[in-house]
């Protein structure tokens, strides 16, 4: 490939629509890290920057939605690609000149977008300083000067006196012309970003030459981070893997850069390791596990008004949900559409949904997806949705029980790269039959709010085709927990809005948490969140609820723990559910310490430091953050605490809490529970700001000395910025 000739630029035809299509010339900047794209407006030229590492994914041909829907207008296959690109709505489709052009170009992305995404953690930080430096070279000219230096250092929250910033600047000024150039910013900014608490804890563990060496560094791992297994095989393995200094490596030793450089990978992750692939039993019933769940998956904002689709589905299924909901009604032009009823939302074709669902589902995780069918059709469009359905997904589609002679759901396992559709069942018929509606789609509006469908007793007519694609995920209405029992089978699922499953949390935990043993429930918000809000899904979870289907486009604490929860077992989409909802009955609410379901563990945190923090949204340029850190523990009532460091004033940059005690925490039923870092900068005159956070399930945090990696409330990460803790979980 040529990425010279890329540097060189060339023009291409962006396309919005059959109607908007204007020419854009696209360079790729000097350091490959950023497009630069540039068109004439009114006469005058204007450009945009796309950031390399922001591009997830690059399709080539009619991979995406858009060319379809261009008709005859449909330029080459060969010469059409689309960037999809973090912090977008919508891909950048664009139609290169030549078939030719148009492969240089999708081939040197790919090849860039895997170097970025393959980088170490020395390789991503470097990165990070560079895109600093060329934040502060406003000129272009290659260097920073002194000046540019200190802007820099208060947009990073770096508070220091003027004599010691002036002494470190000279000392890394190597040409002595007051300017820096990168290698000499890139020393800089190492002697600044100087960490003593770890200096501290590496002397620790050298030896009398103060040499880490791998009998020390396996010892450290022992020791400290709980690895009882680990061998001085490989300690070496990781002297080699993280020393970035040549003749050291070569001498099996490592070095403090090497070994701050160890300490902010994921080998030392607060996150434990082996949660980072699947390695929980996959082969019990489905009921048995929590599935990653959307509701209204089609929407990219709220629900009155708000846009639908397509790439919602991509985006969810990509994000490793394993059941996406579908509300299908009827098209204007014979062929089924989804959208949300009685509204502005936009409508997007039902085929769409399907192509894109049958082109991502197994792309994160290989284990089922299960349609959630919202269906308002008539029955000629319901034929279409089950012939769509078929036709698009060939074999992926579920069409007959795993094994008939079965009385329980079949595991993930067996059903691994099946899609399966979750609706109504007809009875044993040839015929077309009316059934009672959806107790979601039977929510009907009034006023902007949902009646109980149990008051509508709404029939839809439903046709056999769509009825044979139901095979486990049969919807019933839920009457009540005994009717379930005697008058349902493992077969069927019944969909509970919030608030009736909230009562039932409330009334009736311990009946609730064992129904959920054996057959399937989905929970969905109630029908006043028009803004596309959620609930909190940790109750539900308690009592054992599989699908709690959450407002995915929605950036929430609901969200952020959804996420926590689900990068476990390797981020598959299914979580076994812990022993004390797989037997027996539970009731979150009551449990105590003398409970045959307590798990008594006390977890010790010492929050060491933080690095490179950012200075939230609302702040002035001129602020310097006043961080201070809230642990808290989430789960049953009874383990719901939190607890405070102290404030460290003006310093963003590397504040330490190392004179700070322990916290300590009791959790009775550490099974079901969270635990959340929050970093805080304290305002004296409003609300204190959320700096970053990170969640993660109690059972999932590693011991010893970890980086929490901070991220926002939308789990997006904010590379650099971490905490230094050690963690002491028994």
């Amino acid at each position: 490939m040529s990425l010279s000739a890329m540097e060189e630029g060339a023009f291409f035809i962006k396309v919005k629509s059959a109607h908007w299509r204007k020419t854009r010339h696209i360079e790729l900047s000097r350091d490959h890290l950023n497009l630069h794209i540039s068109h004439q407006s009114c006469g005058k030229s204007s450009f945009s920057i796309v950031d390399i590492k922001k591009i997830n994914e690059i399709r080539i041909g009619y991979q995406s939605p858009i060319w379809e829907r261009l008709g005859h207008h449909l330029p080459d296959a060969e010469q059409c690609f689309s960037l999809v690109i973090d912090g977008r709505e919508q891909p950048l489709n664009l139609v290169s000149m030549t078939k030719e052009s148009a492969e240089l170009w999708t081939r040197g992305l790919q090849h860039l977008s895997a170097n970025l995404e393959n980088l170490d953690i020395k390789g991503k930080r470097l990165l990070w300083v560079w895109d600093c430096f060329k934040t502060a070279d406003k000129d272009q000219s290659g260097k920073l000067s002194y000046k540019e230096v200190k802007k820099l250092l208060d947009k990073l929250n770096f508070q220091a006196t003027s004599d010691y910033i002036d002494r470190v600047l000279k000392d890394t000024d190597i040409s002595g012309d007051n300017l820096l150039s990168f290698d000499e910013f890139s020393d800089f900014f190492k002697k600044i970003s100087w960490r003593p608490e770890v200096e501290r804890l590496y002397k620790t563990y050298c030896d009398a030459d103060l040499k880490l060496q791998p009998k020390e560094l396996a010892r450290f791992l022992r020791e400290d981070q709980g690895l009882n297994d680990v061998t001085e095989e490989t300690a070496m393995s990781l002297v080699k893997s993280f020393e970035p200094d040549e003749n050291l490596r070569s001498t099996h030793v490592m070095s403090i850069y090497g070994f701050m450089y160890f300490l902010l990978s994921p080998h030392c992750d607060v996150f434990n390791a082996k949660e980072r692939k699947v390695h929980m039993d996959m082969t019990r019933p489905l009921s048995h596990y929590y599935i990653a769940s959307s509701h209204n998956t089609y929407l990219a904002d709220d629900q009155l008004i708000g846009k639908s689709s397509v790439e919602c589905y991509i985006r969810a299924l990509e994000r490793g949900c394993r059941c996406v909901e579908l509300d299908c009604w009827d098209g204007e032009d014979g062929q089924p559409i989804i959208y949300h009823g009685y509204t502005l939302t936009s409508k997007i074709a039902f085929a769409d949904v399907v192509e894109a669902i049958r082109d991502y589902a197994f792309k994160t995780s290989d284990y089922p997806v299960i349609l959630s069918i919202e269906n308002h059709c008539s029955v000629p469009q319901q034929k279409k949705m089950a012939l769509i359905m078929k036709e698009t997904l060939g074999d992926m589609l579920l069409q007959n029980p795993v094994d008939p002679s079965s009385h329980m759901l079949p595991s993930p396992e067996a059903l691994k790269g099946r899609i399966l559709v979750k609706g109504k069942r007809l009875k044993e018929t040839n015929e077309d039959e009316e059934v009672s509606d959806e107790d979601e789609a039977a929510d009907v509006e009034e006023n902007g709010v949902k009646k109980n469908p149990s008051k509508t007793n709404k029939k839809i007519k439903l046709s056999k085709e769509l009825s044979d694609l139901v095979i486990y995920a049969q919807s019933r209405h839920f009457h009540n927990f005994p009717d379930a029992k005697h008058n349902s089978d493992f077969r069927h699922i019944s969909s509970l809005n919030e608030d009736k499953a909230m009562n039932l949390y409330n009334s009736q935990a311990e009946e609730f948490s064992e129904h959920n043993q054996w057959q399937l429930v989905r929970i969905y918000p109630k029908g006043t969140r028009t803004n596309s809000s959620n609930y909190d899904p940790l109750a539900l979870w308690n009592v054992g609820c599989q699908i709690v289907a959450l407002n995915y486009q929605t950036e929430d604490r609901e969200t952020h723990i959804n996420d926590a929860l689900f990068r476990r077992n390797g981020g598959c989409g299914y979580v076994i559910k812990p022993d004390c909802l797989l037997t027996g009955k539970f009731n979150p609410s009551t449990v105590t310490n003398k409970s045959p379901f307590a798990q008594p563990s006390r977890l010790q945190i010492r929050v060491i430091s933080a690095q490179q923090l950012p200075k939230p949204i609302t702040s002035k340029k001129s602020d310097v953050i006043d961080p201070y850190v809230i642990v808290s523990v989430t789960g049953c009532d009874v383990d719901k605490q939190s607890k405070t460091t102290s404030v460290v004033d003006d310093n963003g940059f590397n504040p330490t809490w190392e004179n700070d005690l322990v916290i300590t925490f009791d959790v009775i039923v550490p099974q079901l529970a969270f635990i959340t870092f929050d970093v805080m900068d304290k305002d004296s005159m409003g609300d204190d700001d959320l700096v970053g956070t990170y969640t993660l399930p109690y059972n999932s945090i590693a011991n010893g000395y970890r980086h929490v990696h901070l991220g926002s409330i939308g789990s997006k990460p904010l590379l650099p910025s971490t905490l230094f803790i050690n963690v002491k979980k028994t």
